[in-house]
């Protein structure tokens, strides 16, 4: 058997979870008024490109919330100091820098899952969602909550599809 085969019969296996995973996901997040979606799918994905299992949920889901973090109180700075588009470009550009020093890190070393959280953050202000609180807070809860239960659904995903791969893989066992 080779590895190529081991790695089609493992993005097979991927393919099948999530698709079959998804089904429920999409229907219970619209179960649960104010909880975004789409958050949710983009944490799954930041756990797989953070290498998966344990230590890729860990990284990814923790730069995930900082990125949220930053980009909330990258809302607060703009909001408090009353600042336009030039204001909110600078605080935009501090905290992507303070983001790119993840990097130095080693328990926060997967940078892209921390503009990851900020871009989401500032979708779900956008498209007006809210958890519990009203305002940022909210936002933020809806933010961290969807993307905490898409990183655990990635995570899920990833060990379902080994078992998976492992079952229809001749000579592959997880």
């Amino acid at each position: 058997m080779t590895s190529q085969a081991s790695e089609d019969g493992r993005a097979l296996a991927l393919a099948v979870v999530f698709g079959l995973l998804s089904v429920p996901w999409t229907f219970g997040f619209e179960l649960v008024p104010g909880l975004p979606l789409w958050p949710a799918f983009v944490a799954s994905a930041s756990v797989f490109a953070a290498g998966g299992g344990a230590d890729g949920f860990a990284r990814s889901l923790t730069n995930n919330a900082l990125g949220a973090g930053y980009a909330a109180a990258t809302l607060l700075v703009v909001a408090w100091a009353g600042a336009g588009i030039g204001g909110l470009s600078l605080a935009v550009g501090a905290f992507m820098f303070l983001a790119s020093l993840h990097a130095l890190v080693d328990a926060l070393s997967f940078t892209p899952a921390v503009f990851l959280g900020y871009a989401s953050l500032f979708g779900v202000d956008a498209g007006i969602y809210g958890l519990v609180w009203a305002g940022l807070a909210g936002t933020l809860t809806a933010a961290l909550a969807a993307m905490a239960i898409g990183a655990g659904l990635g995570w899920l995903a990833e060990t379902l599809a080994d078992r998976l791969a492992a079952l229809t893989t001749p000579g592959r066992r997880t």
